[in-house]
């Protein structure tokens, strides 16, 4: 890890979803974006007006009661590594590479809660939630947001609510968005049956590249669809709907696959093993596209040697940002290509395929 300034080491040393052995519904993202009535937004501010705001954040985000020992970092200071780990633990679907000017990040402690500012909005806040958490991740940035309300005051309109540079994203200017880990409906091609089976205009799917045509490591994100004219309650009651149908789905057409002992899956997981164990090389894609038939193996019986936790920290760690910080003297694409099949080797040492598939 860069030594100047250094990170909160829970961003390497917790994952951040959940722990529960095969969860499907493996984690969350809320997103709450507010901006100071008295300023104008990022795009349109002076120098010195960004300075401002920046300032003003930065002391207000770090005197929060829920930020624990929230600490600033100024994005220009930060590696391109670094900013990318802050954006994977974060579970962004794209971050910047050329900070603005004038903007900073606050993240706490315990790495569940980041707050992005000067970026798009004055303030971006992010936190991680488990599925069974929403209510206490709600009203974590409720009371961020009410401490920088009561201090700064915030943009706000009768008619359009809160006021967010993306006049989409006014309203509540809240994002929710579930990760589900999907292999099964993925690879029996049942996703768009049961995506038409939970269709609903107020709820978005994508991957984690933002394309729903690219699925990578078989992981499906739901969104809400609209912020305005429609209340927090709501958003998360129509996010968490749709994804309890995603995962009934995905539940179901698992336990189909083992019962019909499925030669095509049962195929392409033996291949995934092969892949893994034996590669010189291993690529970003590559790796986590054979990790989740990996973690689909071992939910069927047809892997063992290995847990499931171990699998979801290789998911993570063998991202661009966190490989970096693990082998920050690899720098040449290939040499990182050749650490990585060699660290995933090393990790998965013991694991073997059931007799159904040797």
């Amino acid at each position: 890890m860069s030594s100047n300034p250094k990170l909160p080491s829970a961003l390497l040393n917790t994952l951040p979803w959940n722990e529960e052995e095969h969860s499907i519904w493996i984690g969350s993202s809320l997103i709450l974006r507010r901006n100071l009535a008295r300023y104008n937004f990022p795009s349109k501010l002076q120098e010195t007006e960004s300075a401002q705001v920046l300032q003003s954040l930065e002391n207000c985000i770090k005197n929060a009661p829920s930020m624990q020992n929230g600490q600033f970092f100024s994005t220009s200071q930060l590696s391109s590594t670094d900013r990318e780990l802050i954006f994977e633990h974060f579970l962004f679907l794209r971050g910047f590479q050329e900070p603005p000017n004038n903007s900073g990040m606050v993240i706490d402690e315990n790495g569940e809660t980041l707050a992005l500012l000067n970026t798009g909005n004055h303030l971006e806040i992010h936190t991680l939630s488990l599925t069974n958490q929403w209510e206490s991740s709600w009203n974590k940035l409720a009371q961020i947001e009410n401490h920088i309300g009561t201090a700064e005051g915030l943009a706000f309109s009768p008619k359009f609510g809160y006021l967010t540079a993306d006049p989409s994203q006014c309203g509540t200017g809240l994002t929710v968005q579930a990760y589900l880990h999907l292999p099964a409906l993925i690879h029996a091609n049942q996703l768009d049956s049961a995506l038409a089976n939970t269709e609903d205009d107020e709820v978005l799917f994508m991957g984690i590249s933002g394309d729903l045509e690219e699925l990578v490591g078989d992981l499906l994100i739901l969104q809400n669809n609209f912020s305005i004219g429609i209340s927090e309650e709501a958003i998360l009651h129509t996010v968490q709907t749709a994804a309890t149908k995603l995962i009934g789905a995905e539940k179901t057409m698992r336990s189909h696959l083992k019962e019909a002992q499925n030669t095509e899956i049962k195929d392409q997981i033996s291949k995934a093993f092969g892949v893994m164990v034996h590669s010189f090389q291993m690529e970003t894609k590559e790796t986590l596209d054979l990790l989740s038939l990996l973690k689909l193996g071992l939910a069927l019986g047809y892997i063992s040697g290995v847990s499931d936790r171990t699998l979801s920290e290789l998911f993570f760690k063998c991202r661009r940002g966190y490989f970096s910080h693990l082998f920050p003297d690899e720098k040449d694409p290939q040499a990182i290509a050749k650490k990585r099949a060699d660290f995933l080797q090393e990790q998965l040492r013991g694991i073997t395929l059931s007799p159904d598939l040797q």
